[in-house]
């Protein structure tokens, strides 16, 4: 059976390389587009955990500068923001999310441009000097553990933020790089720079993976995580030291508590089910009353980015879906084809073989050999293009088109069958 398949590649040479650069362009293609549907596929799941239908809503504080007073430089009111903030992030019927993008002012940053925040919207306002030193500003998002959570966010190397990381420390302030950090530094690099107004060293404790992404509440899109840091929004348990006034800004850690706490009364809730919004407004008013909170203001966040984005993203899979099976089709169809056309020259070799006792499963065998050839050969094309270019091969479609293609000799067998049966015995080559 080698034998007559060699000689059969040899007597159609130009026939089986046509279909040899056919279905290695067929193979790659089916690979690429069922690594990009699986692709999106992955981000409407991605996406379907950010929106899940609910509601979510963006809380900001809304006082005049005369009301800004009252959170800073006094023992009491910092007491009653923590307590505050406790009981708001500590009940039962709505989420709390601190999602803050805020650039992150670090020392010596000038050499990592992709990093600094507005640099490619041409801003000439990323650095400042203080004490001498040259602070940049680095793109950064400050996040609750909720936020973490949500997004299920996964890192390449080191750790993501545990619970014990949202609680501030004085050695160090823990951070997550964004993947295209890990080229520059390496898991327990340390920078300095500021932390809500104070002077502080920021330690990195793990790498994002590429490509990581959430959703931006603000912007109501999808941010791509690779240039950013990601910062923790945490709680103070000790009291800040009462320093003199003389004291500069960057060491006064009072001042730095009472920024975090102000700046966490800005955050987005979304409902536990059951719950209506008015349930939020009675219990934040009551709360407010409390601890002499001020006035604020209450968004429906527009969720109209990642709704169209589901629907972009279900109608692609679905065109990824109708281009494998249009190829798969075609392709069948071409080897069907040319296995009938091989089978009609070689009749003479079949009718032979049914002479000699040969029944027509070693027919059908002899065929089906032609074809397994032709795949075997494309697939080992088709698997070192697509390692190249993709990165992958899908052994899902090696085992799919093997099974497939098992049944295109079938035409060519039913040509044969009903020849032999009428008599055509011989054809010339």
């Amino acid at each position: 059976m080698i034998e007559e398949l060699i000689i059969s590649i040899k007597k159609s040479k130009f026939r089986f390389f046509l279909m040899a650069v056919l279905f290695t362009i067929v193979f790659f293609l089916q690979n690429f587009i069922l690594f990009e549907s699986e692709n999106v596929q992955a981000a409407s799941k991605s996406l379907q955990t950010v929106y899940d239908g609910k509601d979510y809503f963006y809380v900001g504080k809304n006082f005049d500068n005369e009301d800004t007073g009252i959170f800073y430089h006094s023992p009491d009111r910092l007491e009653d923001l923590k307590t505050f903030y406790r009981e708001l992030t500590n009940q039962p019927f709505f989420e709390y999310y601190l999602q803050i993008n805020q650039a992150l002012e670090l020392v010596e940053f000038e050499d990592n441009k992709n990093f600094i925040a507005n640099y490619k919207e041409g801003s000439e306002d990323n650095s400042f000097d203080l004490f001498g030193q040259t602070y940049f500003r680095a793109k950064a998002y400050y996040v609750s553990k909720s936020i973490i959570k949500k997004f299920a966010l996964h890192v390449s190397s080191g750790r993501i933020f545990e619970e014990n990381d949202f609680i501030y420390n004085n050695n160090y302030v823990p951070v997550v790089a964004g993947h295209n950090y890990s080229d520059i530094f390496s898991v327990g690099d340390t920078f300095h720079g500021f932390y809500w107004n104070k002077s502080v060293d920021f330690k990195i404790i793990g790498f994002l993976e590429e490509n990581e992404s959430m959703l931006s509440f603000a912007q109501g899109d999808i941010v791509y995580l690779d240039n950013y840091i990601l910062v923790p929004g945490s709680e103070f348990m000790d009291e800040p030291a009462n320093l003199p006034n003389e004291v500069p800004q960057p060491m006064d850690e009072r001042l730095m508590q009472e920024t975090a706490y102000s700046s966490y009364l800005n955050f987005i809730i979304t409902l536990s089910e059951g719950y209506e919004l008015n349930d939020f407004i009675t219990f934040y008013d009551i709360l407010r009353s409390k601890y002499n909170i001020p006035e604020y203001y209450l968004a429906d966040i527009s969720m109209f980015a990642v709704k169209m984005l589901q629907l972009s993203n279900t109608k692609y899979y679905g065109s990824m879906l109708f281009l494998i099976y249009s190829v798969v089709i075609f392709s069948f169809i071409c080897m069907c084809i040319f296995l009938a056309l091989n089978s009609l020259r070689r009749m003479n070799t079949y009718y032979i073989h049914l002479l000699l006792g040969a029944g027509y499963l070693k027919i059908y065998a002899m065929i089906l050999s032609e074809g397994l050839f032709i795949i075997t050969a494309c697939h080992l094309l088709s698997f070192c293009i697509s390692n190249i270019i993709i990165g992958g091969y899908s052994f899902l479609l090696v085992t799919a088109s093997y099974l497939l293609f098992a049944l295109a000799p079938v035409p060519a067998m039913m040509i044969v069958r009903r020849l032999t049966e009428k008599n055509f015995l011989w054809r010339k080559e």
